[in-house]
């Protein structure tokens, strides 16, 4: 049975040169919308003059004209949420195979090691993503939302491994995962979302998971000012003036919370109070996906050669003001005007834009 897992690219490969390549849509024996397509329509970005004009590039998986949309746009589509399903699928080494589909998922194949026996389900939901495999914000504000839309239609969800992080595993256990991670398996049934629209579906469980976390940690109303400092985490992004940054927020009365320092509880506790949160761009952003408050404001502060906007939807979504200032790349990292941060925060709690 290893060894028929092991082969399943070999003879999708095959299948591919005789039929061509498969597609979700062709693959599947049934296409599910679980929610319709919806008009999208977004509060407006907050930001000063001459912000767009230092923006110089995007994310490699992106590119600057549509990161800048996404940033500014006041209406678009929801995407409609769908749910494929497949007959014998197998997962082996970071993709998923039926017929002449290869899914793919993550290059992170198994580790040297001895030889991984294939799980067997008969029926389950595929709850990770590509880059939610890559990158924990989109595990957390993505995959774990997913997780929840596989348990509610009443499909047990399967997901691989994550990179290693300090705090999967409590978010785990605040969202009730007690699956395991699977790396190569047998799928009698198995159920594949196109989950990506931040529509009334994906607030439904945004709003679940927020409750849950909200059990563990009861909001005081402190309606504090928050400087989330990422530290060394993840890609590297240095701020070279972030001590002075520093120094004028707390003069402002800003309490920093440190994302790479902090345990997880503190981070929280501090976050469902947030009145403001200042951070630079990054997968930590997503903590306060399920922690800040209705009506908070995010500022997000954009490095000009990776400039990048997915954390507005999230924020739009949830009714979190969103905004950004764009530095600039001085000889050790990056570079931020602390007059130009207060003065967006002042527009973004005055409400002007």
């Amino acid at each position: 049975m290893l060894f028929s897992v092991s082969a399943q690219p070999y003879f999708r490969h095959l299948k591919r040169l005789v039929r061509g390549p498969g597609t979700l849509e062709s693959a599947s024996f049934k296409k599910e919308m679980l929610c319709a397509e919806a008009p999208a329509i977004y509060s407006p970005t907050i930001y000063l003059a001459g912000q767009l004009e230092r923006i110089t590039n995007s994310p490699v998986e992106s590119t600057k004209e549509i990161e800048i949309a996404a940033a500014t746009t006041l209406s678009d589509t929801h995407p409609p949420t769908l749910a494929y399903h497949f007959r014998d699928a197998a997962l082996v080494d970071g993709s998923v195979y039926v017929g002449t589909l290869r899914h793919f998922l993550t290059n992170h194949r198994q580790q040297v090691g001895p030889p991984i026996d294939a799980c067997k389900y008969d029926n389950c939901g595929l709850v990770s993503s590509y880059y939610g495999l890559k990158y924990f914000g989109h595990w957390l504000k993505d995959d774990c939302a997913t997780h929840l839309l596989a348990s509610t239609i009443g499909v047990p969800p399967l997901f691989l491994p994550i990179p290693p992080s300090p705090h999967e595993n409590q978010y785990r256990s605040w969202f009730d995962h007690t699956d395991a991670p699977v790396v190569r398996a047998w799928i009698r049934h198995l159920v594949v979302f196109d989950d990506m629209a931040h529509n009334s579906l994906r607030l439904k469980r945004y709003e679940a998971l927020r409750e849950k976390v909200g059990r563990q940690f009861p909001r005081k109303h402190h309606q504090l000012l928050v400087y989330l400092k990422r530290g060394k985490i993840g890609q590297r992004r240095v701020l070279q003036n972030e001590e002075d940054l520093i120094e004028v927020l707390t003069k402002q009365g800003y309490v920093v919370v440190d994302v790479e320092n902090d345990d997880l509880k503190t981070i929280i506790a501090t976050l469902v109070d947030a009145k403001v949160v200042v951070s630079i761009e990054g997968s930590h952003i997503a903590h306060c996906t399920f922690s800040v408050p209705r009506d908070s404001a995010l500022l997000v502060l954009q490095p000009p050669d990776r400039f990048a906007a997915n954390h507005r939807k999230w924020a739009n979504c949830l009714g979190v003001r969103f905004g950004f200032v764009v530095g600039s790349v001085g000889q050790h990292g990056y570079i931020f005007d602390p007059d130009e941060i207060l003065r967006t925060v002042d527009l973004m709690i005055s409400g002007s834009h």
